[in-house]
């Protein structure tokens, strides 16, 4: 991405917010946090959805109360609460601040994810900021659009990829119910950014930021950072160790974790919460011989299973594990009724079909997220002419 301004800019005068986080779903408790206030001590009325006044005394900036009529948060029933601060005694609060939010725990254990206690399955794909005509500074009519074309297929997840989402794009998934991994700007760094004390201290502050600017979005379910870094050394797990502990300091709710590459040496998924992987088969690796769909399904499944096989082995826990790239590229309007030309939309969609089946059928398995969502640009020009092809990577569900 270049540097810009790509969804507009608001110059404000009061830097005050609320943050807001689930503390019991089951009764509806938050915790409401006054952010920026001159003084951490106070009483207030909270005033929930535009009608129902709750007493609050804040003690060190934070209360805790209970929703009243609350209504959790899911992709099925996206229901959203709105919190105003109005205040009586130590402080004035004029004119109120207010929040949005909703009322939903993200949890990772036995080899599961659970929203709300159910069982949670991610069915996505990775989406970038990205249109031919408008670039990053997609409108909001096109995020809507997008939003629903994952939905049609029984989407329920977008991996934002791989810097932070528009504030303005979460809310749209908060309403639509759309669950999002959100990461931090980074990308296949090496050993010498990754030991670099200004590069480590900035990767810090941008994601401390972005835990910040989402942690009213029930949406976001996962933070993240460091896309595909060189996760089989030291240097790489002190970075991932010292994110990890600022993203659980920031007391998101929010599950954390980073997207690997190095399958089989990896050492830096040690205390995230999900093991998130990237894999090819049949594309990047796992070369096919005969390129018969039979072959194609078998080394997408011994390539899986290898993969989480070394995870169990390594870790010797029972944590979750997500696919968070694997896919294969097609051409646009490139067709092969055979099914077996590489690029070709028959292709595609019949590696999509085996790849989803085998995942769908993995109990290790917790979800997955096709890369990539749409086709997009890029420049990569220090590659095979198989990997970029005419600098557009063509592996979307969609052109």
């Amino acid at each position: 991405l270049y540097g810009g301004f790509y969804h507009g800019v608001t110059m404000a005068f009061d830097n005050r917010t609320l943050f807001v986080r689930t503390r019991d779903y089951k009764m509806g408790t938050v915790e409401v946090e006054a952010v920026n206030f001159a003084k951490g001590d106070f009483d207030a009325t909270l005033v929930f959805d535009g009608k129902n006044e709750v007493k609050a005394a804040f003690r060190n900036f934070r209360a805790t109360v209970r929703v009243p009529d609350f209504r959790l948060w899911s992709p099925s029933a996206p229901n959203l609460h709105t919190v105003a601060l109005g205040t009586t005694g130590a402080i004035n609060c004029a004119p109120p601040v207010r929040a949005r939010f909703g009322i939903r725990e993200i949890k990772a254990e036995k080899k599961r994810l659970w929203l709300n206690g159910e069982i949670l399955f991610l069915k996505g794909a990775n989406r970038h900021e990205a249109h031919p005509q408008f670039g990053a500074a997609t409108p909001e009519a096109l995020m809507v659009q997008d939003i629903q074309l994952l939905k049609s297929p029984n989407g329920n997840f977008f991996r934002g990829c791989h810097y932070q989402q528009s504030q303005r794009f979460l809310d749209y998934c908060d309403e639509m119910g759309v669950l999002v991994w959100e990461e931090s700007l980074g990308w296949g760094n090496k050993a010498k950014q990754l030991t670099d004390p200004e590069f480590c201290d900035l990767q810090e502050e941008e994601t401390r930021l972005m835990a910040r600017n989402s942690i009213n979005h029930p949406c976001v379910i996962v933070s993240a950072f460091l896309n595909e870094p060189d996760s089989d050394t030291k240097a790489c797990k002190a970075l991932v160790d010292r994110l990890l502990a600022a993203l659980r300091a920031e007391d998101t709710g929010h599950l954390v974790t980073f997207a690997c590459h190095r399958n089989l040496k990896d050492i830096c998924h040690a205390n995230t919460d999900i093991i998130a992987y990237n894999t090819y088969p049949c594309w990047y690796s796992w070369e096919m011989e005969t390129g018969s769909s039979e072959e194609m399904r078998r080394n997408i499944r011994a390539c899986h299973e290898e993969i989480v096989a070394y995870f169990r082995t390594r870790y010797k826990d029972n944590r979750p594990i997500i696919v968070s790239e694997t896919g294969v590229k097609a051409d646009y309007g490139v067709r092969d009724p055979r099914g077996k030309a590489q690029y070709t939309e028959d292709h595609q969609a019949e590696y999509e079909r085996i790849m989803l089946e085998e995942m769908f059928a993995m109990k290790d398995i917790a979800g997955v997220a096709i890369w990539q969502f749409t086709d997009c640009k890029t420049y990569t020009r220090t590659r095979g002419a198989r990997n970029r092809s005419y600098g557009v990577n063509t592996g979307g569900l969609y052109d």
